[in-house]
């Protein structure tokens, strides 16, 4: 529900171009070349056996081995810490707003996190 919700909040804020990509089902290639196209990369994902959901994985992978660089990244997660420290480990990445931590599913008292996470998101 947030990774549905978040675009609108980043529309809402003022962002002027919003691309999403769901990686169960959107081709690979095309969420790889839009993390190239755009200057912020917003990531959200479940953890999966106390991992990372394969395929935001295999996405963040491919990033990493194509030199993905110089740019900002976001981190909405439910308590893995595994994206952070794959876009941690690329270069000139910059974490921005904080990553928002969701438990289970999102609640109403997630809102406010998620709103200014959007907030941080187009500000800069």
């Amino acid at each position: 529900e947030a990774a549905e919700r978040f675009p609108q909040m980043l529309r809402d804020q003022g962002c002027p171009k919003v691309a999403t990509s769901d990686l169960t089902r959107d081709d690979l290639a095309e969420a790889v070349e839009d993390a190239f196209r755009y200057g912020t990369l917003v990531v959200a994902a479940s953890s999966y056996d106390a991992g990372l959901f394969p395929p935001m994985h295999d996405f963040l992978w491919h990033l990493q081995i194509k030199g993905w660089q110089k740019r900002r990244a976001a981190v909405i997660e439910n308590g893995s810490r595994v994206m952070t420290e794959m876009l941690s480990a690329m270069k000139d990445i910059t974490l921005v707003g904080g990553k928002v931590t969701l438990r289970s599913r999102m609640h109403a008292g997630d809102i406010p996190a998620l709103e200014a996470l959007a907030d941080a998101v187009v500000t800069l």
